[in-house]
C-alpha cells in the first residue's frame, strides 16, 4: 500500500470501516511512514477532541421507552432494521457483526475444541479500555486461548514503568493476565522505528519481528480470530 491509497482509507480506518485485510495493510503502511502516520495521529486528535466537547443529542422517546422492560415491540424493530440488507452491507456495521458472530460461534473453534482469539492493539491510549474488555472476554470465555498483539502506539503500555490513568502500573494486569494464560506480543519494527530497546518490555512480555506478520500469522496458520482492542 502506497501513501495514496492510505489517504484513501484513513478516514474509513479511524471509524473501524475496514475489513480486516485492509486494516491490517493500513497498519503496515502507518508502521513504515511517519508522515501518514502524523496525518492519521492528527486526525484522531481532532476527533477525540471533538468528542470531548460535543454533546450527544437526547434518545428519542419512543427508542427509550422500547429499551425499557416491557418495551419489545420497539426492540423487535430494532433488531429487524439491524439484520436488514442495507445495514448488513454498511462496511462497518458489516465488520462488527462478523466480528461478534466469529467470537462467538463454535464453528470458529480449533480442531480441539479450543477457542483461539488475537487481540489487536495499535494505540495505548484506551490501553485500560482495551484490558477491561479482555477481562471481560475470559469471564465469558476462560478456557480460551488468547494472544495480545501490539504495535505502532499500541506497544506504551507494556513498557516498563507505563502507568495507567490511576497511576497504577500495567505491569501488574499484564502478569495477572499471564497468569490466567493470556500472550502478549509486541512488535520489534516499531521498537527499532521509535529507538527503544527490547529491554524496555515488560519481561512478561515477547517481543516478534513484525505485529503484523504476527497477527497474519495466528490468522492464517494457527486459527486464530482476529479482534482489534
Amino acid at each position: 500500500m502506497n501513501c495514496n491509497d492510505a489517504a484513501r482509507f484513513i478516514n474509513a480506518h479511524a471509524d473501524g470501516e475496514l475489513d480486516i485485510p485492509t486494516t491490517l495493510a493500513v497498519e503496515e503502511h502507518l508502521e513504515g511512514c511517519a508522515a501518514c502516520r502524523r496525518s492519521y495521529e492528527s486526525l484522531k486528535a481532532v476527533r477525540a477532541a471533538l468528542a470531548r466537547h460535543a454533546t450527544a443529542p437526547p434518545a428519542p422517546e419512543e427508542l427509550r421507552r422500547g429499551l425499557e422492560p416491557g418495551g419489545r415491540t420497539t426492540m423487535s424493530r430494532i433488531r429487524s432494521f439491524l439484520r436488514s440488507p442495507v445495514v448488513l452491507v454498511a462496511p462497518g456495521l458489516a465488520a462488527l457483526a462478523l466480528a461478534s458472530w466469529l467470537a462467538l460461534s463454535p464453528g470458529v473453534r480449533h480442531s480441539t475444541g479450543e477457542l483461539r482469539v488475537v487481540f489487536h492493539v495499535s494505540s495505548s491510549d484506551t490501553a485500560s479500555a482495551a484490558l477491561r474488555n479482555l477481562g471481560n472476554h475470559l469471564s465469558a470465555e476462560p478456557e480460551a486461548r488468547v494472544v495480545v498483539v501490539a504495535h505502532n502506539n499500541g506497544v506504551d503500555f507494556l513498557l516498563a514503568g507505563a502507568r495507567d490513568e490511576s497511576g497504577q502500573p500495567f505491569e501488574t494486569a499484564i502478569r495477572e493476565y499471564r497468569r490466567r494464560g493470556v500472550e502478549f506480543r509486541v512488535c520489534h519494527n516499531t521498537l527499532a522505528r521509535r529507538g527503544i530497546a527490547d529491554a524496555k518490555v515488560i519481561p512478561e512480555v515477547i517481543v516478534v519481528p513484525s505485529g503484523i506478520a504476527e497477527i497474519g500469522r495466528l490468522q492464517r496458520r494457527e486459527g486464530y480470530v482476529y479482534m482489534r482492542l
